[in-house]
């Protein structure tokens, strides 16, 4: 239960961070369920050289040290992370980042809105920690949060994050620690390095952009204002799939969004299904417009496949339906040869009238 705690707690009393190596952690969190992802080893790696240069060139003068992955935090779903140990002359500190997307689909059930348990309050962590909830000018969420590994601990470690959301949907965590490491180290300081101030100056450092800009976008940004639940998307989805295709593991949610994934099964291998709806399209004439890929899954690996169609109305109102041949997109080996659905068969689920309803 300690360790449980200190995971979450290590990384900002649940802001969210991203892919750690293995398993990633994501509950318990407001009572939700947990869910997990996996990393492509290659872009993991490439991705953590790229934080770690330029989490570098934003710290204060000192002796930086890296450290492999996350520095033995759990983090939860993105697509990039990386830690150093930071020694000013007041003692080492353990300093991470990660960065993402809220549309990451290991975070369909996860609540990253604001403080939990309200502004001020770490919820069930204990009483010794606070969370304070700001908008900067732009509309991006800020969230500063203080509290300790364990709460009701004394001796152990202080751990301070940051986190900011902005409205295109990216996301970044920066965490640190009055300690080496965020499991198994005692604390070498009275508190970490970076003041909130110093952390609100590294999450909204502008040389993150060009990264965070790298991510794939599943919702595009924003929700449109009225846009559908995730399980209304599913709901839609499901009675357009093809007889014999089992349907599991929905992530949808009951909140306006632009994006639901499905893990389907025809008796080949397990396979995630996706659907994107939004009114972000461009179309001027009086037909709808198809347009189909097909081949490597983007951010994936060796092997994994995907299949896509978008049909764009006219007026711009779209629906993007992927199919892959593995039931996590991003995980570095497919379950199975190809996709279960044809570029055919997703023509005709994304082109089906009954999607008509969210228009």
């Amino acid at each position: 239960m300690r360790r449980g705690r200190a995971a979450v707690v290590a990384v900002g009393v649940a802001l969210a961070g991203a892919m750690g190596a293995g398993v990633v952690y994501a509950g318990p969190i407001d009572g939700r369920s947990e869910v997990a992802a996996a990393v492509v080893p290659g872009v993991e790696a490439e991705a953590e050289r790229r934080v770690v240069s330029v989490l570098k060139g934003l710290l204060p003068e000192g002796k930086v040290r890296e450290v492999p992955g996350d520095g033995g935090g759990a983090t939860l779903g993105a697509y990039a992370k990386g830690a150093v140990v930071l020694d000013d002359g007041e003692g080492p500190a353990l300093v991470s980042v990660a960065l993402g997307r809220t549309d990451s689909p290991a975070l369909d059930l996860v609540s990253l809105a604001g403080c939990p348990d309200g502004p001020g309050g770490v919820g069930r962590w204990g009483p010794k920690g606070t969370c304070t909830k700001r908008v900067l000018p732009d509309g991006s969420d800020l969230l500063l949060v203080q509290d300790r590994v364990a709460p009701y601990g004394e001796r152990d470690a202080v751990v301070w994050s940051a986190r900011l959301i902005t409205p295109d949907g990216s996301m970044l965590t920066a965490t640190e620690l009055n300690a080496p490491a965020a499991e198994g180290a005692a604390p070498t300081r009275e508190v970490p390095p970076l003041s909130q101030q110093r952390l609100t100056e590294l999450v909204t450092a502008g040389e993150w952009r060009t990264l965070l800009d790298s991510f794939p976008r599943r919702d595009g940004g924003e929700v449109e204002p009225g846009a559908p639940s995730g399980f209304e998307l599913l709901d839609t989805l499901e009675p357009l799939l093809p007889p014999g295709l089992r349907h599991f593991g929905r992530a949808g949610g009951t909140s306006p969004t632009h994006f639901a994934h499905l893990r389907v099964d025809d008796g080949k291998g397990e396979a995630a299904v996706e659907v994107t709806v939004d009114h972000r399209g461009t179309n001027d004439t009086d037909e709808p417009r198809v347009e189909e890929r097909n081949g490597p899954a983007p951010w994936s690996g060796e092997g994994v496949l995907h299949r896509s169609v978008t049909v764009t109305r006219p007026g711009g109102f779209r629906v993007t339906v992927t199919a892959y041949n593995t039931s996590r997109p991003l995980v570095a080996e497919p379950t199975r040869g190809t996709p279960p659905l044809s570029v055919g068969q997703l023509r005709v689920i994304a082109g089906s009238g009954t999607w008509d309803r969210f228009r």
